[in-house]
């Protein structure tokens, strides 16, 4: 399990910031109630892979789903440790039958379920289960009133008729081993034999990356470096070294719904970077809440004046309409950090820009 030790000690000072932004899950998993599952609280101490295994073959294995495609047959579970915001492991589900697949085409990220099944020989550190059953117990409906994303990207064809593209990295994980990058609008998994040339990416990075289409699995797509290629990794824009500098950008405005990972609605902007690539940084104060609550506000009521005309992002919502400047210290502290962050120092380093 990745430990995420960086992230944490890098937290250090602002934990009770932590503990209200983010909400921890040690609750939401012991309300399985579900009669094939059981949740004990123990197993999931540490997160143990021989313990977890164990679950996934008797009391059931309790988690959320961290992503789901249905096109592209991705589905990622998230298992988290009790009152650790920060300890959780990830598995990818392949069905073992038809039932099991029209189940997992129909979920959607923060879903709570229970599955049952084995943990299966993998060349990647990447776990993947089998699963032989799964039970829905608590469906996320924060999105539920906006239409389901539409998928831009055209998967595998447009791969087929290249070698290389420049796209982000989505997940990294286990020192490098574990690759993820997103072409356009998808995500796609990457075989890495050999972390070298991967062990110093973040979550993030924008490269230029050499492939080949694996042959198996046939679904979800997974690409290979290709080894041909002598550098098949080249790095055209890192985000670590703009840690800690001061920086004014704008973007379309982002809110990620209140879930079960977050206790509030959270704002961000969508900036376009190297070669027309977004990231989404996230407007943030940790260390004055009173402040922090001034920037949420000062975003809420922005949001609320346009609701009208926000759509659909693939893991957030987000409105074209409303352009905002936001002015701070650029924060990336662990190279698993799910969006990098401006920090501002109050509401008035805010500034809607558009019309």
């Amino acid at each position: 399990m990745g430990s995420n030790k960086g992230l944490i000690a890098a937290l250090v000072g602002v934990g009770v910031a932590i503990a209200i932004f983010f909400g921890l899950v040690g609750g939401d998993l012991g309300k399985a109630n579900a009669t094939t599952c059981e949740f004990n609280a123990e197993a999931y101490e540490g997160l143990e892979l021989t313990q977890l295994s164990k679950e996934l073959e008797g009391n059931g294995l309790i988690g959320r789903i961290h992503g789901a495609s249905a096109a592209a047959k991705m589905v990622v579970l998230s298992v988290r440790e009790p009152n650790n915001f920060f300890g959780h492991r990830e598995f990818s589900l392949i069905a073992t039958d038809a039932t099991v697949q029209s189940t997992l085409d129909q979920l959607h990220r923060h879903d709570q379920v229970c599955i049952h099944g084995n943990i299966i020989t993998n060349p990647s550190p990447q776990n993947h289960v089998m699963v032989s059953a799964i039970d829905v117990q608590d469906p996320w409906t924060g999105l539920d009133e906006h239409p389901n994303y539409e998928y831009e990207a055209g998967i595998p064809d447009e791969l087929m008729n290249q070698s290389s593209f420049v796209g982000k990295v989505h997940a990294i994980g286990e020192g490098g081993k574990i690759l993820v990058m997103e072409y356009k609008d998808r995500v796609l998994p990457i075989f890495i034999p050999d972390s070298e040339t991967t062990q110093s990416l973040y979550r993030g990075d924008i490269l230029r990356l050499a492939y080949q289409i694996q042959q198996y699995p046939e679904a979800p797509m997974h690409l290979q470096l290709d080894p041909a290629v002598e550098n098949p990794i080249e790095m055209i824009d890192a985000i670590a070294p703009q840690h800690g500098d001061a920086k004014t950008l704008s973007g379309q405005l982002v809110q990620f719904p209140q879930s079960p990972q977050l206790r509030f609605d959270v704002y961000a902007i969508n900036v376009a970077e190297t070669d027309g690539i977004y990231r989404t940084f996230t407007l943030l104060n940790f260390n004055d809440m009173e402040a922090f609550e001034g920037i949420r506000t000062k975003l809420a009521e922005i949001w609320d004046s346009q609701k009208d005309t926000v759509i659909t992002g693939r893991n957030y919502l987000i409105n074209p309409d409303i352009t905002i400047e936001a002015s701070g210290l650029i924060n990336v502290i662990s190279p698993e950090q799910a969006n990098p962050q401006i920090l501002l120092e109050n509401a008035d380093f805010l500034t809607r820009i558009d019309g």
